[in-house]
């Protein structure tokens, strides 16, 4: 066998182009298994004159293979085939393992071609990028990708696309910073559009839903980071002109339960559009153009967020509450109309949403409810006088807020309140951890006795030693309740009415001994 290398990258494009025209998919299956299984015995490669003889064994019959690299249609084999075989094909294949190159290229020579072609366009197109409207970098990138096939991991698909597009870091390409910021901007648009299409067509669920909320939620924070360019006015503007549009029309076609490009809008608006009148003057006459009733729900949305932006809260409440998917719609659809709110410091505002949206998260989920509970929290660290409407709200929501009305009244100190949810649920001291009840010890003892009282009867009841322990554990913590409260004369009383009543309870009583309450 001969060291020289045979094959450079042109003669390798040429060869698969002739595999591509002369072979068919059976014949090159059956050369790679027999490449695989190394039936391919010897090759040998005369360097001069670029040619190759090999040997393939099938079943113990010896065929012999000549291959004239020059002219690979005279390539030749001794089986009745005689020309363009399956022993051919495994030489070829055992030739490319030898030279450097990947045998399963011969196998997919055809993809392996476009592969090659798109490689090349899309090199003599990034001279041209900088020059391109945001539509021409996405068909860009469509044809950048095209190879790169979704499966149903979908957060490897992410992965792919990525890696495809950090191959562009390698290319020095004339963008100006404004640009780069967009590129970058759009790039992480692509992969969006391609998993919600994705999801679109196979399905969701619970695995692939996971990842277009990752995805969301990453792409929603890297907008909300500070831009760590200076950004060209004239640039900005253009670029976020076609963005919008871009993105318009990703909302005309979003379903109602996924509003993910609807976020987008509504926190590129929010954190990266300027303060210009006319562009947004421009993206309000935008949608106002399109009719109404053909309009999806996050369109609708993608209006009212920019009348919200025009300090119009009360249009923008009609206009969303007017579509007819409004009821249905996830929490995703008012989170960015809370959000922006809280960042403009619009805190009378902010309560006033709240309170209207209370209905809307009835029958929602824990989770959902929590975070609109959190909205609550904030407004009213900067509206004391709203705690009255937030209270009222988080009635309406029982029993979905019971947990939560549970951590404000904690949160707030509303002891009473607090002991007294506890009580209803039959929870006992035991059920916190000793410093839960420490703040309440020393701020408000006395709302401990009630607590305190009906666990120790719950406990005595169950008559068992191991309970009976407990019991005493709790008069124990009841005896210094009395004394913070500086009143033994209380616990004098109770504790000698209470040994009178257990006298017969022989167990209780040498707990009590042992516990040192009794002699």
């Amino acid at each position: 066998m001969s060291s020289t290398p045979v094959l450079n990258d042109d003669q390798w494009s040429k060869l698969l182009e002739y595999v591509a025209e002369t072979y068919n998919e059976v014949t090159l299956s059956r050369g790679f298994h027999f490449y695989k299984q190394q039936m391919v015995t010897s090759l040998l490669i005369t360097t001069e004159h670029k040619k190759v003889n090999a040997v393939v064994e099938e079943f113990g019959e010896k065929c012999r293979v000549e291959i004239d690299l020059n002219q690979l249609k005279a390539s030749s084999c001794t089986c009745p085939v005689k020309t363009a075989c399956k022993h051919v094909a495994a030489a070829l294949m055992e030739l490319a393992d030898r030279q450097g190159y990947p045998a399963s290229q011969i196998m997919n020579a055809k993809m392996a071609l476009k592969r090659v072609a798109a490689q090349s366009s899309s090199v003599s197109s990034l001279e041209q990028l900088p020059g391109m409207t945001v539509d021409g970098w996405h068909k860009f990138m469509e044809h950048y990708t095209y190879h790169l096939k979704p499966s149903y991991d979908q957060w490897n698909y992410v992965e792919l696309l990525r890696g495809q597009f950090s191959n562009l870091k390698r290319t020095a390409i004339s963008f100006s910073e404004t640009d780069l910021f967009y590129f970058d901007l759009h790039q992480r648009l692509f992969i969006l559009r391609k998993i919600v299409e994705q999801n679109a067509q196979a399905g969701v669920t619970f695995y692939t839903a996971a990842t277009i909320y990752h995805l969301s939620d990453e792409l929603d924070d890297w907008l909300k980071e500070p831009v760590s360019v200076t950004l060209d006015a004239d640039q900005h503007k253009e670029r976020l002109t076609q963005t919008f549009t871009y993105i318009r029309a990703q909302m005309a076609i979003e379903s109602p339960k996924k509003l993910h490009h609807f976020r987008v809008f509504s926190t590129l608006w929010a954190f990266k559009a300027p303060e210009n009148e006319g562009l947004l003057a421009a993206e309000v006459a935008a949608f106002e153009a399109m009719e109404a009733a053909e309009l999806s729900l996050s369109l609708i949305a993608g209006r009212a967020f920019l009348y919200l932006r025009q300090s119009m809260s009360d249009e923008a409440w009609s206009t969303i509450t007017s579509h007819a998917s409004f009821k249905d719609a996830p929490s995703l659809l008012f989170t960015p109309f809370l959000a922006y709110l809280e960042y403009v410091q619009k805190w009378q505002e902010i309560v006033h949403w709240l309170r209207r949206l209370s209905s809307f998260y009835s029958g929602k989920r824990h989770h959902d409810i929590e975070s609109y509970a959190a909205y609550w929290k904030v407004a009213i660290a900067h509206v004391p006088d709203a705690d009255d409407l937030m209270w009222e709200s988080l009635v309406e929501l029982l029993p979905a807020s019971y947990r939560i009305i549970e951590a404000f009244y904690y949160e707030q100190r509303k002891w009473k309140s607090w002991i007294e949810m506890q009580i209803a649920q039959g929870y006992d001291p035991f059920t916190h951890r000793v410093n839960v009840l420490q703040p309440i010890e020393k701020e408000s003892p006395e709302l401990l006795l009630p607590y305190y009282h009906q666990a120790i009867e719950h406990y005595i009841r169950l008559k068992n030693r191991h309970d009976y322990k407990s019991a005493v554990r709790l008069l124990k913590r009841l005896e210094k309740v009395y004394k913070k409260l500086k009143q033994p004369e209380r616990w004098e009383a109770f504790f000698t009415q209470f040994v009178s009543r257990f006298s017969r309870l022989r167990a209780l009583q040498e707990e009590l001994k042992k516990g040192k309450l009794l002699e």
